[in-house]
C-alpha cells in the first residue's frame, strides 16, 4: 500500500511528566525529523492504549505521506484531518472541530474547489473578513466574534500544519495572519472581591447551585471540575478533597463525563476546609432526603452537585441559571469562569503571593497567575492614588 510514497514512518513513547506523548521519526530532503504528539494518557496503567495509540498515529501518518497536495482538494484533506484527529484529543475538543470545520469552513471553501496546495493567505484573510461581517448562523444579522473566529483559526492553522508534516505543502499559508476588527473590545473578566463573592452567595440562598458556586469559589473550580466533583474523591476522615474528573457539554449540549482534565496540573488533592466541608455535608443529606422520598425514581450517582432526582446538570444550564438567578436580584452579569478568576482576585487580596496562587490555581505556568495579578495590581494602584486625594489640602484649597 505505501511502496512508492518514498517515505518510513517510525516512533516511539517518551513519558514525559507522567504523561504519555508519541513521537514520530521520519526524512524529508535527506534530513531527518520529528514530531511530538500528546496523547492525553496518564503512564499508570496505560501503556497497552498508548502503543496501540502509537501504532495507529503511525500508520495514519504513512497513508498521509501519500498524498498530493496538487491533486487533493482543500475541503477533502480538512475531512481527512478531522477523522484522523479523533483519536487524539479529547471528545469535546472534536466536537468543536468537527462543529467548526462543517457548519463555517467546509461550506465556505466548498464553492472555492480549491486544491490544498493552491490555498494562500489571502483566501484564509477572506474567510476570517466574511465571517466578521456575516458570519452568524442563527439568521440574525452580524458576524462572529474575535474570539470565536480564532478558534476557526486555531483549526485551520492546526490542519496545515499537519499538512507540511506530510510534505503535501510547503508551508502554512494560515501563518502570521491578522484577526479583522483586531482593535474590538473583548468580553471584559469579571473580579469579585471577597464582599462582591459573598453578596452573590447570599443572592443564591433560595437557588440548587449555591453549594457549587461556594465550592467553586473556595477552590477556583472551572464549570467542569465542579459538575464532575464525586463524592469517592472526597475524604472526611482526612479532611482531602481531589480534583481528578469533570463533566462537560457533548456536541448537543448533553453531558459527558470524563477523566480527563484540561492539563497534567488540572490534577490536584486539596486539604477540605471546614466552611466547604459543611457545605458539602448538608448537600449529602440532602441527597439522601430525596433518594428516600423519591425511592426507584431517583437516579443514584456518585456526583456531589445533581438535580433533586439525582440527575446531573448540564453545562449550559448551570451558566444561564445563574445568571438569570442574579440578573433578577440586580447583581453584575458573570460568567462561570468569574468565579474561577475572583478566586484569584481573591487570594490576591488576602497577600498570597504569585507561586502560592498558581499552585491553588492548578495554573499550568504562572505566565497565567503573573496575567491576572497585573490586572489586579493596575486596579490596586489606581485605588492606592485616588485615595491620596485631598490628602494634604486645608480650607481653600493648596495654593501653589
Amino acid at each position: 500500500m505505501f511502496e512508492g510514497c518514498g517515505k518510513r514512518i517510525t516512533g516511539h513513547l517518551v513519558n514525559k511528566n507522567d504523561w504519555y506523548y508519541a513521537v514520530l521519526n521520519y526524512k524529508e530532503k535527506g534530513k531527518y525529523k520529528q514530531k511530538w504528539f500528546a496523547l492525553g494518557l496518564p503512564v499508570k496503567n496505560n501503556k497497552r492504549k498508548a502503543e496501540a495509540l502509537l501504532e495507529e498515529l503511525k500508520t495514519q501518518a504513512q497513508s498521509t505521506m501519500c498524498y498530493n497536495g496538487r491533486e487533493t482538494f482543500f475541503v477533502d484533506y480538512l475531512e481527512k484531518w478531522l477523522q484522523e484527529k479523533k483519536p487524539f484529543v479529547a471528545e469535546t475538543t472534536w466536537n468543536g472541530y468537527d462543529i467548526y470545520l462543517h457548519r463555517h469552513i467546509i461550506p465556505y471553501f466548498q464553492p472555492l474547489e480549491l486544491r490544498l496546495a493552491e490555498i494562500r493567505p489571502k483566501h484564509i484573510s477572506d474567510y476570517y473578513r466574511s465571517k466578521y461581517i456575516s458570519g452568524r448562523l442563527d439568521g440574525k444579522p452580524g458576524g462572529l466574534s474575535i474570539a470565536a473566529i480564532k478558534k476557526h483559526a486555531s483549526v485551520i492553522k492546526s490542519a496545515l500544519d499537519d499538512a507540511v508534516l506530510e510534505d503535501l505543502i510547503p508551508h502554512n499559508p494560515a501563518l502570521g495572519l491578522k484577526m479583522p476588527g483586531k482593535n474590538q473590545p473583548t468580553r471584559e473578566r469579571v473580579f469579585l472581591t471577597q464582599a462582591e463573592a459573598t453578596e452573590v452567595i447570599r443572592a443564591l440562598d433560595d437557588h440548587p447551585l449555591q453549594p457549587m458556586v461556594i465550592v467553586s469559589l473556595y477552590y477556583g473550580l472551572r464549570r467542569g471540575e465542579a459538575l464532575g466533583l464525586r463524592w469517592s474523591a472526597i475524604d472526611f476522615e482526612n479532611n482531602t478533597l481531589a480534583i481528578n474528573h469533570s463533566v462537560v457539554a457533548g456536541k448537543k449540549g448533553e453531558s459527558i463525563c470524563k477523566d480527563q482534565l484540561k492539563s497534567s496540573t488540572s490534577y490536584h488533592t486539596y486539604y477540605l476546609i471546614d466552611d466547604v466541608k459543611k457545605v458539602l455535608l448538608e448537600q449529602k443529606s440532602k441527597q439522601e432526603r430525596n433518594k428516600f422520598y423519591l425511592k426507584s425514581a431517583y437516579k443514584d450517582s456518585d456526583y456531589v452537585f445533581t438535580q433533586d432526582d439525582g440527575s446531573l446538570f448540564r453545562p449550559d444550564y448551570v451558566t444561564r441559571s445563574i445568571q438569570r438567578h442574579l440578573e433578577k436580584k440586580g447583581l453584575k452579569h458573570i460568567w462561570f469562569y468569574s468565579l474561577r478568576h475572583s478566586t484569584a482576585s481573591i487570594l490576591h487580596e488576602r497577600g498570597w503571593d504569585c507561586l502560592d496562587t498558581q499552585d491553588w490555581m492548578r495554573h499550568a505556568d504562572a505566565e497565567t497567575t503573573l496575567n491576572i495579578y497585573t490586572h489586579l495590581s493596575k486596579e490596586r494602584k489606581a485605588n492606592r492614588a485616588e485615595s491620596l486625594n485631598s490628602l494634604f489640602s486645608c480650607e481653600g484649597g493648596i495654593n501653589l
